[in-house]
């Protein structure tokens, strides 16, 4: 073999793991967007607005301004008790504080047979309608293995002075699988738990 083949074949060798460690790099820093809500909850929260909305007592829902840094748009991960880490490369696909109203109102309305949870529009006249306020502190996940949901909510009534406490809650939920889509598929029963909680401990205070 002349020293021209030896020289061509090291070269295309050497040509070839750079096209493959370059194709192997873009693949892992793709970037991958996440959505709370799915196809599913969806057909069955439409499943259960069919049903008599009118007969029901209405509420709405507003969710308050998030913390600071749930406002990025990367998932948030707590590595230590004062130190979070943002994944670049896993992003919300859509603001969360707008992910977190859709799958709330969803649940709240697959919960309860008696109320009609629905959004705040400051387009239509909501005056005389019960408010249920909802404030999120914590939503993440954290280094070991479980995602984590808490803040207060309190009900506030037309004509009633607005609460500035409300009743805590906290879940959480443990991983079995490592990566950032369990994760999220994990928190999205975060927020089936709160529904549940608001619900319950709610009803009487909705029907008085």
């Amino acid at each position: 073999m002349t020293l021209f083949k030896v020289y061509f074949i090291g070269f295309t060798c050497l040509l070839l793991g750079l096209l493959i460690t370059g194709c192997s790099s873009v693949s892992l820093s793709e970037t991958r967007y996440y959505l709370l809500n799915n196809q599913q909850s969806i057909k069955q929260n439409m499943a259960i607005v069919d049903t008599s909305i009118s007969m029901k007592k209405m509420v709405v829902l507003s969710i308050n301004d998030l913390p600071e840094y749930l406002t990025q748009p990367y998932l948030v991960m707590q590595m230590a008790d004062h130190q979070l880490h943002y994944a670049r490369f896993h992003m919300w696909a859509e603001p969360l504080q707008q992910g977190l109203k859709k799958v709330l109102l969803a649940d709240l309305n697959n919960e309860s047979s008696t109320t009609y949870f629905m959004a705040k529009n400051n387009n239509i006249q909501q005056d005389n309608v019960p408010t249920l306020f909802v404030n999120v502190d914590y939503f993440h996940a954290s280094s070991h293995s479980k995602v984590m949901l808490s803040g207060q909510y309190w009900l506030s009534k037309p004509g009633e002075v607005k609460q500035m406490i409300g009743k805590p809650f906290y879940f959480e939920l443990h991983l079995e699988q490592d990566g950032y889509p369990h994760s999220v598929a994990k928190s999205r029963g975060l927020i089936s738990k709160l529904a549940e909680q608001i619900v319950k401990q709610s009803s009487l205070e909705i029907k008085n």
